[in-house]
């Protein structure tokens, strides 16, 4: 939802300020003295819809992209203030000096020079948005090849908990934590054309692309997926992201799992075995109870098999009748600090719910770990 309404935001703002300058140039070139004076009045006008919708796109930007470190998104956060920028103290300015003097009919140098500042910071304006505009695109994959692939298997791995087996196209490869963008194609008989970003979970070596999501009954798409059988078609994008790029190696690692946020950790993990290079790594994965906690048994035997890599799960609802020896509650100060002796000495990696993000990210940054060692992405209505 908080990147549907920066998307909406964004176009507005995008489409009210090539309004402006259009139609500004074409009143200038073609227009008279009261065409001019009309176009200044409405564009003051229009700035109580782009304001704030410039500061939907400035809030829901930041926190969509707060702790990510893709170049995609950083450029997008080095273009943002750039942008508010020019908004706050050139267009929103200019809007109300020009039509004061437009309606008294002073259209002098000093006016035109006025516009010619206007039109200069519209365009750089337009420019940067645009370019944002682009790389969100590229973020969800939109703008990425598609190929068609096939179901290998669909399996319950964890209470309402689907993996989701696909053929890997060829010549297709991607780094461990990236995405695909998974699409319905048009003409299949549930969730036709409906598309959803989801982090690969198995290693890059392997023969097949692997998806574990939750099945929700609110979702016709999961639910769609939940009914697919093999050989069923579908189309994917990708690989999108960049999780683990720029990672210093010489830094513990502590992954920071959220239910379904296991995901990309998972790649990772099979992966880093895969090479024998499985160590200083740590995993806090919490659920709510075991029968949750997709790919337990998987992760347990990694813990086993390499003695550099430390798993810890927890879990938040255990009830009276259930059997559960490992850590319960949640993940806390307390809990960190009983695995790692300094909890602000690595690189830290957060994947899960909004909520869970955000709880990690506040724990992490009271306890005094730097912001460049926080990491994080957010599932929102998986």
């Amino acid at each position: 939802m908080k990147t549907r309404i920066h998307a909406i935001a964004g176009a507005i703002g995008f489409l009210m300020i090539l309004l402006f300058w259009t139609s500004t140039v074409l009143s200038e070139l073609f227009g008279s003295y009261e065409t001019i004076a009309s176009v200044k009045r409405w564009i003051l006008s229009g700035m109580f819809i782009l304001i704030p919708a410039m500061i939907v796109v400035g809030a829901s930007g930041m926190s969509l992209g707060s702790g990510r470190t893709e170049k995609l998104v950083s450029a997008k956060q080095k273009r943002m203030p750039i942008i508010a920028a020019n908004g706050l103290l050139i267009l929103l300015p200019m809007a109300f000096i020009l039509e004061g003097k437009a309606s008294t009919g002073t259209l002098d140098t000093l006016f035109y020079v006025l516009q010619g500042v206007e039109l200069i910071a519209g365009a750089t304006n337009l420019t940067l948005m645009g370019l944002n505009m682009r790389d969100g695109l590229k973020l969800t994959g939109r703008t990425s090849p598609v190929a068609t692939v096939s179901v290998v298997s669909c399996e319950t791995v964890a209470s309402d908990t689907l993996e989701l087996r696909l053929t890997k196209p060829a010549g297709f490869s991607f780094e461990p934590g990236q995405a695909i963008r998974l699409t319905i194609p048009s003409g299949a008989p549930k969730g036709a054309g409906e598309a959803r970003v989801f982090s690969i979970a198995n290693a890059p070596h392997e023969t097949d692309l692997q998806i574990v999501t939750r099945i929700r009954d609110s979702s016709p798409f999961k639910q769609a997926l939940n009914s697919m059988s093999e050989g069923t078609e579908l189309q994917i994008a990708g690989p999108l992201g960049s999780f683990m790029q720029g990672a210093d190696q010489s830094h513990p690692t502590v992954f920071l799992a959220g239910g379904i946020g296991i995901t990309p950790f998972l790649s990772m993990l099979c992966d880093a075995d895969h090479r024998n290079d499985l160590s200083k790594t740590t995993l806090f994965y919490s659920n709510r109870s075991p029968a949750d906690a997709a790919m337990l048994a998987e992760l347990q035997a990694l813990d086993l098999a390499n003695p550099g890599f430390t798993l810890v799960a927890t879990m938040t609802n255990i009830e009276e009748r259930q059997t559960w020896e490992g850590e319960t509650g949640y993940i806390d100060v307390a809990m960190l600090s009983r695995y790692i002796p300094d909890v602000t000495s690595p690189l830290f990696y957060c994947v899960g719910p909004s909520k869970f993000v955000s709880a990690m990210k506040d724990m992490l940054t009271t306890s005094g770990v730097e912001a460049a060692n926080i990491r994080v992405e957010q599932f929102g209505g998986y």
